[in-house]
């Protein structure tokens, strides 16, 4: 029903919903609305879990259509004038997500990139890997949110954070003049789908065509770790509000846990004056 799904929408910019999460909500509403056999406002939970469980998707665009669903049924059934008189998702599971490999840049591929891309690539992938940027906190940011101690990015949701600046990333960005760091070859402002884009074909040109310009967000959060910082403190570098979603960006492998139990101290085993490790015998007992 499009006067329902447009009642939604408004309470999502009243929230404060990005538009670009509202813009994938009622897209994902819509298509329900269109596919589902008797609409949005009249379906139960049997339609709802048939329509999540086709083939072809991964588990994560499962998990991203059951948060939209969810929320969505959750508006329209509770507060003083519930639209609905029941949620049909209120006992559909959570999809859940499997474990995958972490897409983190190789130190040989981070220099690889650093040392033959040219700009606006370069740039783009220094302040991915230099301060932890996402593909629109790269398009969006500006001369002068960052200067030689700290870094204003607008993160996702307009979740800002401030983050220090290393010198390498001063050194890119201290003589460049007021505005948009990262332009087109117009000079006119990107986005960030913009700046996905050309890095991924930048990135194939080089030779690292399984690269994004997220492998070095990656990568930020990888080096850190290795450096022995917390992984709450590094949730907090890159934005995120829970530690889980930080542990899929680091890459941890067999030399990093072999260093970690290096650095254990040596077990109590010496014996006290007058003991003995020997069980004693039957007898003795």
């Amino acid at each position: 029903m499009t006067e329902l799904i447009d009642r939604h929408l408004a309470a999502t910019r009243a929230a404060g919903l990005t538009p670009k999460t509202r813009a994938a909500r009622e897209e994902l509403l819509r298509r329900l609305d269109r596919e589902l056999p008797r609409g949005i406002e009249e379906a139960n939970e049997e339609e709802l879990t048939e329509w999540l469980g086709r083939d072809g998707w991964a588990t994560k665009t499962r998990e991203t259509y059951w948060c939209h669903l969810v929320a969505f049924y959750r508006w329209a059934s509770s507060g003083r004038s519930p639209v609905l008189d029941f949620d049909p998702s209120a006992d559909m599971p959570r999809p859940r997500v499997g474990w995958h490999l972490p897409r983190v840049a190789t130190d040989a591929q981070l220099a690889h990139a650093l040392t033959t891309l040219a700009r606006p690539a370069l740039r783009a992938v220094i302040l991915a890997a230099g301060l932890g940027m996402r593909a629109s906190e790269v398009a969006d940011a500006e001369r002068e949110h960052i200067t030689q101690e700290r870094a204003r990015i607008l993160g996702k949701g307009d979740k800002g954070r401030a983050v220090p600046v290393p010198p390498d990333v001063w050194a890119e960005v201290a003589d460049c003049a007021p505005g948009r760091l990262v332009t087109n070859y117009q000079g006119f402002p990107v986005n960030g789908s913009w700046v996905t884009n050309y890095l991924s074909r930048a990135l194939t040109a080089i030779g690292e065509p399984r690269l994004t310009l997220h492998y070095f967000r990656g990568a930020y959060a990888t080096r850190l770790r290795r450096a022995g910082v917390d992984t709450a403190v590094i949730a907090r570098l890159l934005g995120h509000t829970s530690v889980a979603t930080t542990q899929r960006y680091l890459d941890i492998g067999e030399a990093d846990l072999a260093l970690a139990v290096a650095k254990l101290p040596p077990l109590p085993l010496q014996l006290e004056p007058g003991t003995s490790r020997l069980e004693p015998t039957a007898e003795a007992a």
